[in-house]
């Protein structure tokens, strides 16, 4: 089996996994058969088994949705979801399934994925274990700016169709012979993200110069814009600073990087996606990377197996609508599944909605209570050194503020904001200055 038929098959492999994993979930949440449409996204464990060198994958998160919550709208308690794209969901649900294997470790447990080192006390990623990221769809953003397949015109001739060149797409300037009519414009595939003020602008002219690649891109929101960037240019952070955020890279000795990243049947272009999520930035990370944090190279495959509930790729006129709410789901032992709608826990009314119990599980003030969770489940003497001096300290520090605790993830995200994505947004400070308490742990 060669490489490229073997990265088929994985990707074949993993989609039919996660669709499989996808029907298997109760129908709450999921899109009305022939009227609705979702993305599916999810983390998948690989295990490299010694003795027999097979493989075993299993789904360890998954998120569904396409929604996002305006500025306007934003939360200054870290009880609501801004972000609602099944890739950020499934990214949550994974963050969550990352501390309860750390709270295993920590409590003297054998984890499946972490060990602890003896010298720094951090959790390192054991060798036969790594990650998998699969969506059934392209990533909305630059990986989506893809040249539309070539028409054939009266005369069974096709425009041919060239490369982005110096950051932009272009198309070869040639007059048809005088006998032949004019070739159909080109296009390409349309991105509903929109470029960060600040930053280059799409030209909006007809056809394939509508958008220009490469800019960063923030979400579209219902009314207002949002402050969320795209998901191409979230992922591609995350192979530059690891999936795991600030919070968890305190207790670990290196991020966490997915292997590969697979993609369902689609519109698709494997050039546009490396672009997207790698070589737009690959000569200024390579400025500024260290031993510690490099910029990852996934490998990028496509499969070829359809989603049943995913939006009709062959008719952008389709009537179907997007589905309103949104599926977390992770394999942790209690609150496995979780459905949201507008960022909220669905069913949550105006009353309840600051009730600890109708948070869910992956908002950022419950995940930041984890942290806290994980940090005293460990014996003094077993954290690492930075956080044993600060222990008594952070209990009642800000969201904010213990974000900064791990220098070297602060550091290095500021060189990445300063020299590679200059024009990233920044929310206002307000948001994340709140605190928690263990006490109101559920």
């Amino acid at each position: 089996m060669n490489a490229s038929t073997g990265s088929k098959s994985l990707a074949d492999q993993v989609a039919r996994l996660c669709y499989s994993h996808f029907d298997n979930l109760p129908k709450k949440g999921k899109p009305l058969q022939g009227r609705e449409w979702t993305i599916v996204a999810a983390f998948v464990q690989r295990t490299a088994k010694k003795v027999n060198s097979n493989l075993s994958l299993k789904v360890v998160s998954m998120g569904t949705g396409s929604k996002c919550v305006g500025q306007s709208k934003l939360s200054h308690d870290g009880d609501l979801l801004n972000d609602s794209h099944a890739e950020i969901l499934a990214r949550r649900g994974f963050l969550r399934y990352l501390y309860h294997h750390m709270e295993m470790a920590a409590s003297g447990k054998e984890s499946d994925i972490f060990v602890v080192d003896p010298k720094t006390r951090k959790f390192t990623q054991k060798e036969e274990i790594s990650f998998l990221f699969f969506s059934s769809h392209t990533p909305c953003g630059d990986a989506s700016i893809i040249v539309k397949e070539p028409m054939k015109t009266e005369s069974g001739c096709t425009e041919e169709v060239l490369q982005p060149t110096n950051g932009s797409i272009s198309h070869r300037d040639e007059e048809p012979p005088l006998k032949l009519p004019r070739l159909e414009i080109q296009d390409v595939h349309r991105t509903g993200a929109k470029c960060v003020e600040g930053g280059p602008q799409d030209l909006k002219h007809p056809g394939i110069d509508h958008h220009i690649v490469g800019a960063l891109r923030t979400k579209p929101g219902r009314g207002d814009q949002t402050l969320s960037m795209s998901c191409s240019d979230k992922l591609a952070k995350w192979n530059i600073l690891g999936i795991q955020g600030s919070l968890l890279m305190n207790f670990l000795s290196k991020p966490v990087y997915v292997s590969h990243i697979i993609i369902g049947k689609c519109h698709f272009s494997q050039s546009v996606m490396e672009r997207a999520l790698i070589t737009r930035f690959e000569s200024a990370v390579n400025q500024i990377q260290n031993t510690k944090f490099m910029q990852h190279k996934p490998e990028i495959s496509q499969s070829q197996l359809n989603f049943r509930f995913g939006k009709q790729i062959d008719d952008e006129n389709c009537q179907v609508q997007p589905c309103p709410s949104s599926i977390i789901w992770c394999a942790c032992p209690v609150k496995q599944l979780e459905v949201a709608v507008e960022g909220r826990k669905q069913g949550v009314t105006k009353k309840t909605q600051n009730q600890s119990s109708c948070h869910l599980d992956i908002c950022k003030k419950n995940l930041f209570k984890k942290f806290l969770f994980l940090l005293s489940k460990f014996q003094v003497d077993d954290l690492p050194m930075h956080l044993k001096e600060r222990r008594t300290d952070i209990q009642t520090m800000t969201y904010n503020q213990v974000k900064r605790l791990c220098t070297d993830y602060v550091q290095m995200w500021e060189k990445v904001r300063i020299n590679i994505l200059p024009t990233w947004t920044t929310k206002p400070t307000a948001l994340t200055e709140f605190t928690v308490s263990l006490a109101a742990n559920s």
